[in-house]
């Protein structure tokens, strides 16, 4: 049976090596092999973004309050993920080892939450936003 995984990159805040100009066509081109690894060895990318840098995001703390950038503590910050569905968890964890060696980043598989066919969910386990809600 196949899972989906969320792959959370978490890469230096400070944008050394992940992300800096002198480096994008070499990064790109390690995401490019990521994905051709994938799909080449029977895993399937069902999603996938790069992030802004930490310092453009807005936490909310239900209760507490709404605060710009991230948790000043941590050095490293999410700055991408893949959703990818594989029934060989090792398999992908060779291909991230293999492709992204030496990059600096750290490689987070995560497997999603699968909440079944109900209403509320969406495909892969997300929920489904409310018809004119804001998100």
């Amino acid at each position: 049976m196949s899972t989906e995984y969320a792959i959370l990159i978490h890469a230096p805040e400070d944008g050394t090596p992940a992300m800096r100009p002198d480096l994008a066509a070499e990064i790109m081109a390690q995401h490019d092999e990521f994905s051709r690894r994938v799909v080449a060895e029977g895993h399937r990318i069902t999603g996938g973004v790069e992030l802004e840098a930490a310092g453009t995001a807005t936490l909310v703390r239900p209760g507490v309050g709404t605060t710009e950038g991230p948790f000043t503590e941590l050095a490293e910050q999410i700055g991408g993920l893949y959703l990818v569905v594989s029934d060989d968890l090792p398999g992908l964890a060779t291909i991230i080892d293999e492709v992204f060696a030496g990059d600096g980043c750290t490689y987070e598989i995560r497997p999603t939450v699968d909440h079944g066919a109900d209403d509320a969910a969406g495909p892969a386990g997300t929920v489904a936003s409310t018809a004119g809600a804001e998100v």
